[in-house]
């Protein structure tokens, strides 16, 4: 059973996934308000990992090639940090000790995710003591604990990584995936106080990777509701997802033939991921240093033949990291011949023109 011995307690962590202005927030409040008889706290990462206007450039910096990547660091940095901060509310929880701040991160972050807990009556402040560390915090009195967590989560790693927490803590686990056309998205994140830049919202819906249960044995708890209609959403089927969770806590993994399977496939869908991104890069230089030379139809087809070329890379990437194959030559040299073998020709027959 998910309890920790003595305490009879038990936890499950619900992860709330989707484009900004999906309506994740919005279920959330409702989750809190209409479970008196259990204890749902909502931990929402735009408001604890990083100050409104530091997390915009973040955003951006995930986000955009345009920008370095010393930002991009930093929010991974900080999302890392959140993730050791709830693993240690997951521990003091179930051995009903002292939440402690971790020894490394900045303690910025730790007291606005202190103060998101404080907000929800979750915590108090405790009595610095010989025995009690400083920068620590007691809980309440709770039995049954939903910790819900709300963001994008719009890559599969981020919400595998919540998964084998909850795994190692023999905790339940559970996803709540909310759909919603973009145009809506970007309509309801304008209204926002702090709103994510439409590109960023446009960017991450071409590459979210929504829940796949028939995929994935570890997502079979997931449900997918309609998001453009907060109203017609029934919270019970939330409620009973919950409940789910609490009652079938996850069983620790007692060999690793899975994680390395898992990181397998994590290092092939990043494999791929740099090179479509080297190859979208050197187009673009490609494409502007040859700007003016020729005409305007030969750049549509020279971009055309760069577009189909890097396609069929990808593909052949995509068949060798599959079968676990990497080959020693760097994709990126490969097709940066590729490309100037294209290219040569209409620079020449431009130099034979003017010769």
């Amino acid at each position: 059973m998910n309890e920790a011995a003595g305490s009879g307690r038990r936890l499950a962590l619900c992860l709330l996934c989707g484009l900004p202005g999906a309506g994740k927030s919005t279920l959330a409040r409702r989750l809190r308000s209409s479970e008196p008889g259990r204890s749902v706290l909502v931990v929402t990462y735009d408001d604890v990992i990083t100050p409104e206007e530091l997390g915009r450039v973040c955003w951006m910096s995930e986000g955009s090639t345009e920008t370095g990547g010393e930002e991009t660091s930093l929010w991974k940095q900080q999302r890392r940090q959140l993730l050791l901060h709830i693993e240690r509310l997951v521990v003091a929880f179930l051995e009903s000790s002292s939440l402690v701040r971790p020894d490394s991160g900045s303690l910025e972050s730790w007291q606005r995710f202190i103060g998101c807990l404080e907000g929800q009556g979750l915590v108090s402040p405790a009595k610095p003591d010989v025995k009690t560390p400083k920068h620590a915090a007691s809980l309440t009195e709770h039995k049954d604990l939903c910790l819900v967590l709300d963001d994008n989560f719009y890559y599969q790693s981020m919400r595998y990584e919540v998964f084998q927490l909850a795994r190692k803590y023999s905790s339940g686990f559970c996803q709540v995936y909310l759909y919603c056309p973009v145009e809506l998205c970007l309509v309801r994140n304008r209204s926002r106080t702090f709103p994510v830049p439409d590109q960023i919202i446009c960017h991450m819906e071409e590459r979210i990777e929504k829940p796949d249960p028939k995929k994935n044995a570890w997502e079979q708890n997931s449900l997918i509701l309609d998001g453009s209609e907060l109203n017609a959403i029934n919270d019970s089927s939330v409620i009973d997802l919950l409940n789910q969770a609490l009652d079938a806590p996850l069983t620790p993994v007692q060999d690793d033939r899975e994680q390395k399977e898992h990181d397998r496939a994590i290092c092939a869908a990043n494999i791929l991921h740099q090179a479509d991104k080297g190859c979208r890069h050197l187009i673009t230089e490609t494409m502007q240093r040859i700007k003016g030379t020729i005409s305007v139809q030969e750049m549509k087809m020279l971009a055309q033949k760069l577009q189909g070329e890097k396609s069929k890379l990808l593909e052949q990437l995509r068949q060798t990291t599959s079968l676990g194959m990497h080959d020693a030559i760097d994709p990126m040299l490969v097709f940066k011949d590729q490309v100037d073998g294209i290219v040569q020709p209409y620079l020449s027959n431009k130099r034979e023109q003017f010769s």
